[in-house]
């Protein structure tokens, strides 16, 4: 018991960790995009000339962006869920049902987590079109945001099985 208090008190240190960095990055990101796209529409109607690079810049921010929040919304419970179903569920029904629902988000994880590797090397051979990166640096937020969530994932899983067994006392 002593060692799954430990490995539980470490996912949770280390997904705290991760949540303040994954929600400092995307607030900067939030920002830095807003720039440019604010620049991007000044050149474009005021100077009559966009920038070649503004728009496929601002994509890759909103991409990672999008990826740094999402680990942060599964943990905080804020992505979209069945409250109908949930609400009429209660006790032991309640918990093995979320027990389910996250054993099989975890496996979804690891799935698209396989494909985000593919996407990282397959990207690695082209090239932005509009400034010299590798498509592969871009994408490579995806197998980093599967990750922190197959860490989050451990943790609710973990809680919810703290649940069920308390409640079968």
């Amino acid at each position: 018991m002593i060692i799954y208090k430990f490995f539980k008190l470490f996912i949770i240190k280390i997904n705290d960790y991760l949540q303040i960095i994954a929600s400092t990055l995307a607030s900067i990101l939030v920002g830095l995009m807003t720039l440019v796209i604010l620049y991007m529409v000044f050149f474009r109607y005021v100077l009559n000339d966009t920038p070649y690079w503004s728009e496929e810049v601002a994509r890759c921010m909103m991409l990672w962006m999008t990826f740094c929040v999402l680990p942060v919304s599964y943990r905080l419970g804020s992505n979209v869920s069945l409250e109908i179903i949930l609400k009429k569920l209660d006790g032991k029904v309640l918990e093995i049902f979320q027990l389910v629902i996250h054993l099989l988000i975890l496996l979804f994880i690891v799935n698209f987590f396989y494909y985000s590797l593919n996407f990282v090397e397959t990207g690695m051979f082209a090239r932005a079109y509009s400034f010299d990166l590798q498509i592969g640096y871009i994408y490579l937020i995806l197998p980093i945001s599967f990750t922190f969530m197959f860490l989050v994932s451990i943790e609710l899983i973990t809680n919810h099985l703290e649940k069920l067994i308390s409640l079968e006392k």
